[in-house]
This record gives C-alpha cells, sequence and structure tokens, in this order.
C-alpha cells in the first residue's frame, strides 16, 4: 500500500481530532438549562402536592394544631381552611374547639380567612361568642379593616352585646368613622357600642377622641348598665383631672352633670377619701350622692378607720354627710355622733 503523503496524513488526523474536541465540548442533556428545568419541575410538583396534604387523623386539638402550624412553616396558607373541611370527618364540638384554638391565636392567620371558617360553624352561641371574640381582637388590631367586614356582614350575625366589646378598637378611628358606622345601628346595638366606649376609655391614647365620639352619640345605656358618663368620670378622674373638672363645670344637663361628677367623685375618693367626700356632698342627685357617700364611708373605714371616725365626728362631716348615714356609721362602731 502507498503510504498516503504527509500532508494529507496530517490533515485527517486535525480533523479527527477537531471532531472529538468538539463533541466533548457541548453541553450534556444532563446539564443543559433545559434539561435541568425539566429535572426540577417534578420536584417542585411533589413539594406542592406535600404541602396540600390532607390533615391527619384527629386525635386532639393538640394535634391538630401541630400539624397546622407545620404546614404554615412550610408556607402553606390553606392548612388551617382544609382542617375545616367535610373530608376532614371532625364532629361539630372539635370543630368548635380547633376554632377557638385559632381564635386565641389569632395574630398567626390571616384574619378574613379565620373569620370565614368561625362564620362556617354551625350557629349556636358558643359559636357566635366565639365569632363576637374574634371580631372585638380584630378590630383592636386593624380597627378600619375589621370595622369594613363588619359592615358587610348579615345584621343577624350581629348580636347586640358584641358591639360592646369592639368599642375598644372603635375608639382608635377618627371620630367621624366611628360615628359613619353608628349612623347605621339601632338603638340597641348602639346603647351597647356606648356602654363599650365609655368602658374603655382610659386605655386609649387620646380620651378626648372617646368623649368627642360619646357626645356626639345621643345614645342611652341600657337600664341594667352603669351610665356613660358616670363610667367615663370613674375611668378618666387619673388621665386628665383638671381638663375633666372643666368637661364637669360645662355640662348644662343636670342628671348628666351629675353623673360625670359622680364617677369621678369616685375614682378620687379611692385614694383621697376627704376629697371624695366633699366631691359627693357637691352631687344635686339623692340617689347617686348617697350611694358614693355610703361607699366612701366604707372603704375609708376598712382603710384607715382611726381617720375616717375621726372625720366623721368634725364639723366638715357634720356638713357634708347626711345625719341619719353619718349616725349609723358612728353607731356600728360603738360612737356616738357629735352633735
Amino acid at each position: 500500500m502507498t503510504p498516503l503523503p504527509r500532508t494529507l496524513l496530517t490533515t485527517l488526523l486535525c480533523g479527527v481530532l477537531g471532531a472529538v474536541a468538539g463533541k466533548w465540548s457541548q453541553p450534556t442533556a444532563e446539564t443543559s438549562p433545559a434539561r435541568t428545568t425539566a429535572v426540577r419541575s417534578p420536584a417542585a410538583i411533589s413539594k406542592v402536592a406535600r404541602i396540600a396534604s390532607k390533615p391527619p387523623p384527629f386525635t386532639s386539638v393538640t394535634a391538630s394544631m401541630e400539624w397546622l402550624r407545620s404546614q404554615m412553616e412550610k408556607g402553606d396558607a390553606t392548612a388551617a381552611q382544609r382542617l375545616f373541611y367535610k373530608d376532614a370527618g371532625l364532629s361539630e364540638d372539635q370543630r368548635l374547639g380547633l376554632a377557638k384554638e385559632l381564635v386565641i391565636n389569632f395574630r398567626r392567620q390571616h384574619p378574613r380567612v379565620l373569620a370565614s371558617i368561625l362564620l362556617g360553624l354551625q350557629r349556636g352561641e358558643a359559636a357566635d361568642r366565639l365569632l363576637y371574640r374574634f371580631l372585638s381582637n380584630w378590630c383592636s388590631y386593624d380597627a378600619e379593616e375589621a370595622l369594613q367586614f363588619i359592615e358587610a356582614l348579615p345584621s343577624d350575625r350581629l348580636g347586640a352585646y358584641m358591639f360592646r366589646d369592639i368599642g375598644f378598637g372603635l375608639s382608635k378611628l377618627p371620630a367621624e368613622r366611628s360615628l359613619a358606622f353608628v349612623a347605621k345601628l339601632d338603638d340597641e346595638r348602639l346603647a351597647s357600642l356606648t356602654e363599650g366606649l365609655a368602658a374603655s376609655a382610659d386605655q386609649v391614647g387620646s380620651w378626648r377622641n372617646t368623649s368627642a365620639i360619646l357626645t356626639k352619640l345621643k345614645a342611652t345605656t341600657s337600664k341594667e348598665a352603669i351610665s356613660t358618663e358616670w363610667e367615663l368620670g370613674y375611668k378618666l378622674s387619673d388621665i386628665d383631672p383638671q381638663a375633666f373638672e372643666s368637661l364637669i363645670a360645662a355640662q348644662t344637663d343636670p342628671l348628666k352633670h351629675d353623673e360625670l361628677l359622680g364617677g369621678f367623685a369616685r375614682s378620687v375618693g379611692m385614694n383621697d377619701p376627704p376629697r371624695g367626700l366633699e366631691l359627693d356632698a357637691q352631687i344635686q342627685n339623692l340617689a347617686i350622692r348617697e350611694d358614693n357617700l355610703d361607699y366612701h364611708l366604707d372603704e375609708w373605714l376598712c382603710s384607715d378607720r382611726a381617720a375616717a371616725l375621726s372625720w366623721l365626728r368634725s364639723d366638715e362631716a357634720r356638713q357634708l354627710v347626711p345625719a341619719e348615714l353619718r349616725g349609723r356609721m358612728l353607731k356600728s362602731y360603738g360612737l356616738e355622733a357629735a352633735r
């Protein structure tokens, strides 16, 4: 065989080596971007499937909540709802027990998701009260968002007593917003809300905002409840006493004036009995005045008997305390009233 010319041999050898090198330099099927995406997709699908897994059979509220926490850590935002699906097989009592635990830890859930769960419970006093407790918590945390949700609910889902519990949250909103809401309420719900606003007046940053809402409500509390004015006087005596005394002086309605003064005097007298008794004597309404006097004297006799008995026998006590009440108090301790 005739040897190949050196030039031709060299050319063939370079061509073979170039082809091999070109093949090695290309991306393999396992490492190409397209192939990598194809490999990861089943894993991602598998992870989603695991996240959306059906809750385990119910054994206890604690166990179900542990499962819920583990799902939430994986980013599963629908786990709580799946606990309450019919195919989860829970009894109504078990559903109610889980719902109570969710309400206790309501900040861990999206409020509208939790609200839909509570609205899905079988109607009854326990379920209603749980819903109202949640709405109160939500209103305290995010009053505007909660109020928008409440406004959209059917009237039959809102018991009158619930409105007392949302008073604290409502007092955080501008007075105009709160008043726009209460304008839609009937008398019973409005009275309940009025009680709630007054009861929580000392728990908010500005009692003036609460007062601004209350003065425009034109609502009265139920006959069994302490009046709004009395509650305000009692709650706000320590916050800004000088401003509140001015508010009392500016009140032209005789009964409201005495109720404001009665609540104010009751609170002041707990720390300063003589001052409280002095304020009591300024109350014109006989029932409010005597109730306060009786309370303050009893409390003072329990906390500092010697000082209280000494005061009761003074000329000041003779002027401020009705003779019958003063004589009865002294006689109960074996003393006679000074004439």
